[in-house]
């Protein structure tokens, strides 16, 4: 059976693809920090959809958890088919402004994807299959100066991704960067925005599911989504 593993996997888009991948049979290991939110979406996906679901409370913003949890995702399932690295975290903040999180925001953002990819892509590398998606930002293309944190974040993920997919090309494994803009999730919890006009998860759900049916010989490299509406 095809295993997929889904970094921030309890809510928004993490949540949404880990359901999207139990109706399609696959088997998942899933990652967060929430260990009653993991156990009850486990609970959720055995039950409805029959799958073996491996569960592991992990801060993604250490290096050593992301690492462990790698590990011991392998150990459980050997071989691993899809990575999607959706875990992250918005925040404001200026370039120029003294504050504690820049560490933690790339940590988050940039790193658990990098030791992630880099266990994960082993595995594929040997199995001359996989595909890694990476959930970028419009902000890997653009600059936001009172998000800087982020923004930076989210250019240094995108040179990853496309690091990861021209040095993977070769062993068969496909790489694939989407930058959405505005998304509904939990992210804007607290905050008045209308969610309803943002692109939405399951949005981002339809986007991997086309990038798996194309044809094996072809890859789509990056795929870009917006709202409609231009201020969001």
């Amino acid at each position: 059976m095809m295993v997929a593993v889904i970094s921030g996997a309890t809510k928004g888009v993490g949540k949404t693809l880990a359901i999207y991948f139990a109706s399609k049979g696959y088997q998942l290991a899933l990652g967060a920090r929430n260990t009653e939110l993991l156990t009850a979406l486990k609970q959720e996906l055995e039950s409805t959809y029959g799958v073996s679901v491996f569960v592991k409370s992990c801060d993604f913003s250490k290096k050593e958890e992301t690492i462990l949890f790698a590990k011991e995702v392998l150990a459980h399932y050997k071989k691993v088919d899809i990575l999607v690295n959706n875990v992250g975290i918005y925040h404001i903040d200026s370039i120029i402004d003294e504050h504690e999180d820049f560490e933690m925001i790339m940590n988050t953002n940039l790193n658990s994807s990098y030791y992630l990819s880099k266990s994960i892509a082993r595995n594929m590398c040997q199995n001359k299959s996989g595909h890694i998606f990476n959930i970028c930002s419009i902000l890997s293309k653009a600059v936001q100066p009172n998000a800087a944190s982020y923004t930076i974040s989210k250019h240094a993920l995108k040179g990853l991704n496309d690091v990861l997919r021209e040095d993977l090309r070769d062993d068969n494994v496909k790489v694939t960067a989407i930058y959405p803009g505005s998304i509904n999730t939990s992210s804007w919890e607290g905050m008045i925005a209308p969610k309803e006009l943002f692109v939405q998860p399951q949005d981002i759900v339809a986007i991997i599911n086309t990038c798996l049916t194309i044809s094996k010989n072809a890859n789509v490299e990056e795929v870009v989504i917006k709202p409609m509406n231009k201020k969001y």
